[in-house]
């Protein structure tokens, strides 16, 4: 695997484990999540805790895409690279979707999806010699 494909790949691994910490440990709702929520304390607290839930997925979804690229898969490059999508995709790509819809910063784990596709283009058997 080209060296600028896996450093790519394995930063956005990092950023993806980073941005699933990050609301898995938040103590308190975003501003506009409070605002969607009206106030309304158990409804807060279920955001709260469903927006733990899923930093925990995107957090272990990062992990993989990690050790996927550190050398597990490079026997199988194409099928590594598969996988790695198809473990990004949807779970970023909802992500952002519904970030957007909840008008919070998509753009960020969009970023991500973007990254590991350019990732996966440059570490593409052929694609670079």
């Amino acid at each position: 695997m080209p060296l600028v494909a896996r450093i790519i790949l394995e930063g956005a691994a990092v950023l993806i484990v980073l941005g699933g910490l990050y609301d898995l440990f938040m103590l308190r709702l975003p501003a506009n999540l409070i605002v969607t929520c009206g106030g309304h304390e158990p409804a807060s607290r279920l955001v709260r805790e469903l927006l733990r839930a899923l930093g925990a997925a995107l957090a272990a979804i990062g992990l993989a895409v990690a050790v996927l690229v550190a050398g597990y898969g490079l026997q199988n490059r194409r099928e590594t690279l598969l996988l790695v999508l198809l473990l990004v995709i949807p779970s970023e790509g909802v992500n952002s979707f519904c970030m957007y819809r909840a008008g919070s910063p998509f753009y960020i784990p969009l970023a991500f999806v973007l990254l590991i596709l350019l990732g996966v283009l440059l570490a593409w058997p052929g694609f670079i010699h």
